[in-house]
């Protein structure tokens, strides 16, 4: 990498090279049975150089090509975008606890025996519905080296697994799924067994289709069907949205937004968590960030382009990829936990539903805060019980008018994706459109 800075650092103003090295171990089961297993390597060097105010920006996975970035990272500094950023200098940041050197050893029949566990364990419902299973074992390595004098790197694990069943009846289809992701080898009989152990009970209940009527009703929502809300606030805080005036979070930083009880932190510290690491993409500490505090709105997420041309800080909010430009995300999102029991929650509804899951998550204009979304799992509570699905609706909302009240918040969060941690949230003003 030294001498990648050392061909480019005498005609530009400033330089940062950037390494990542990824090694890939996936497995795949389809309709009960192993699909495929598959082993990828990628490796490469991307190379940003600030001249005259721009920016050039080039990127090669060829050994061969090193000059050949060099070349074209000068060239498009000329037409480069113009902005007063400065690399960091030599840092001191704490390495969180992210490499496990069992999931370095782990081999590609260990990681197939996973998705045999799985299938044992959902054995029973063979010939009722179809199943998949899928896990991911990656290693990366990244280093970064900068002509302001910061040099750092570091090695991070991670192991993904996730498996699904898919009834088809008649012309009702019916699909649940459950999986998580660690940076350290977990005890996956225990994990298969948490994931699979509700199966039964939900493939039950969607045996009993309710229509619901269209109308205001309360909403209890799985930590997986929090992301229906957490997500539009995640686009929100992008800090691109606050330069280009996009977002409805400008000039609402310490202004109370939403229910006092809600509470929302990103942390890139974090021992044994997927989104953590000593610092970010480029270079800056990784920090424990408060998104909203008691309902204030505390934070956006940065990086050094966002933060100069929004006439703020980086707060260590940058990714990349190795053909890609740095760019604000957040690292591992949590929704403080409440004092209500999961059960007490849903025992306290007479008439409402539980959203596991929504079609079409995420799509559509959801930086404004607004959702609307088909049902995906969803099961009707009624007089505080389970008593069955609902296959067909809707359900919409604006995040900024509908958690302003959160009627109740679980005092256990589960781990959402790997880098989400959510309870079950009760909200009572959504709008839910029935058959």
């Amino acid at each position: 990498m030294e001498n990648i800075l050392d061909k480019v650092k005498n005609r530009v103003d400033a330089a940062e090279v950037s390494y990542v090295e990824s090694h890939k171990t996936e497995i795949e089961f389809k309709g009960w049975k192993l699909k495929e297993s598959s082993v990828a390597q990628t490796e490469g060097y991307s190379l940003r150089v600030i001249k005259n105010g721009r920016i050039g920006f080039s990127a090669t996975t060829d050994p061969n090509g090193i000059d050949d970035m060099v070349e074209n990272a000068v060239a498009t500094a000329e037409f480069g975008e113009q902005v007063d950023i400065t690399f960091p200098g030599k840092r001191e940041f704490v390495v969180p606890d992210i490499y496990d050197e069992k999931l370095e050893k782990l081999t590609i029949p260990e990681i197939i025996e996973f998705g045999r566990k799985f299938i044992g364990k959902c054995e029973s419902f063979r010939g009722i519905a179809d199943l998949d299973f899928s896990s991911e074992r990656i290693l990366t390595e990244r280093k970064i080296i900068n002509t302001s004098g910061f040099e750092g790197g570091y090695r991070k694990s991670y192991l993904t697994w996730g498996g699904s069943l898919n009834r088809v009846k008649e012309n009702d289809v019916f699909l649940i799924w459950d999986g998580s992701a660690a940076t350290y080898l977990p005890d996956m009989d225990e994990e298969i067994t948490k994931m699979t152990g509700p199966f039964a009970e939900k493939i039950e209940l969607a045996e009993n289709v309710i229509d619901i009527s269209t109308g205001k009703m309360p909403v209890v929502f799985h930590p997986r069907g929090v992301m229906i809300v957490l997500l539009p606030l995640n686009a929100a805080i992008n800090g691109r949205t606050v330069y280009t005036g996009t977002t409805p979070l400008v000039d609402k930083e310490g202004k109370k937004l939403f229910d006092e009880n809600f509470t929302v932190v990103d942390d890139g510290t974090l021992d044994r968590r997927i989104g953590s690491s000593p610092f970010d993409t480029e270079g800056i500490p990784k920090r424990r960030i408060p998104i909203v505090e008691n309902g204030v709105f505390k934070n956006f997420l940065f990086d050094l382009v966002t933060a100069a041309k929004a006439n703020r800080e980086s707060n260590g909010a940058a990714t990349r990829s190795i053909f890609g430009s740095p760019f604000p995300s957040s690292s591992n999102i949590a929704i403080r936990a409440g004092n209500t029991p999961k059960d007490d929650i849903i025992g306290s509804v007479e008439n409402g539903i539980l959203v596991e899951s929504v079609l079409g998550l995420g799509q559509g204009n959801i930086i404004s805060g607004t959702f609307s979304n088909p049902f995906g799992t969803v099961f009707k509570i009624e007089n505080g019980r389970l008593v069955g699905r609902v296959k067909d609706g809707t359900i919409a909302g604006n995040i900024y008018e509908d958690l302003k009240e959160i009627t109740a918040i679980s005092d256990k969060q589960e781990l959402v994706w790997g880098s989400y941690l959510a309870p079950y949230m009760r909200v009572d003003t959504l709008t839910v459109t029935g058959k």
